[in-house]
């Protein structure tokens, strides 16, 4: 489930019996969860079509980044960051989570901790779907223009100058340049948690 897994059939007529409100949409259409080397934070920026995507698919914590999207499973982002914070490494938890989801191919889910990281795109998610990742930080997104929304996100972070933020910011600015969500821009969520001071950073905007 680690692998860079592409969608290349699109998603089937039939979804998911969804089972909360929030699975009835597909948000969090591309984002970044990453941990700064600098000062050891983790963070997920995320950009789609729909609104309020800032309380659905970026859950961070002092030990863990992770993002959930597509048909997302907001408790597939929960539930990963709290064995995140018991020592459960966010590879094992993820794909526990996934093996316990009956829907697991509409699903897309990738994080990072300090010691590994994690990355699945299911067959089921919406053309373009895929997921990459670097040293420390994965990329995911779904209902792409095209593959090179991925490498754009993963380059602008990488390449960026400037604090955790600015980086995570500019890999969401350099995804959208690239072509960004096929059906536009409607919200965008940034989420740090730092150890040293202990703090917090939730930016949402919707349109």
């Amino acid at each position: 489930m680690t692998g860079n897994t592409i969608s290349d059939t699109g998603r089937s007529d039939t979804g998911p019996d969804h089972t909360s409100p929030a699975e009835r949409f597909a948000p969090g259409t591309f984002s970044i969860a990453a941990q700064d080397p600098e000062t050891g934070a983790f963070g997920v920026a995320v950009s789609t079509a729909l609104v309020g995507v800032g309380a659905l698919c970026p859950f961070v914590s002092e030990n863990a980044a992770v993002a959930t999207q597509s048909y997302v499973n907001v408790s597939h982002g929960r539930n990963a960051v709290e064995l995140a914070d018991r020592g459960v490494s966010v590879s094992t938890a993820c794909e526990a989570l996934l093996a316990d989801d009956p829907h697991d191919t509409y699903r897309q889910l990738h994080g990072v901790t300090a010691e590994d990281s994690f990355r699945y795109t299911g067959a089921d998610c919406v053309d373009w779907a895929g997921d990459s990742a670097g040293d420390d930080y994965t990329v995911a997104g779904n209902m792409l223009d095209g593959a090179d929304v991925i490498d754009a996100v993963s380059s602008g972070y990488a390449d960026a100058d400037g604090g955790f933020a600015d980086r995570l910011i500019a890999a969401l600015e350099a995804g959208q340049a690239a072509g960004g969500d096929k059906r536009g821009k409607i919200s965008a969520a940034l989420l740090i948690a730092g150890p040293e001071p202990k703090l917090y950073h939730n930016l949402r905007v919707d349109n």
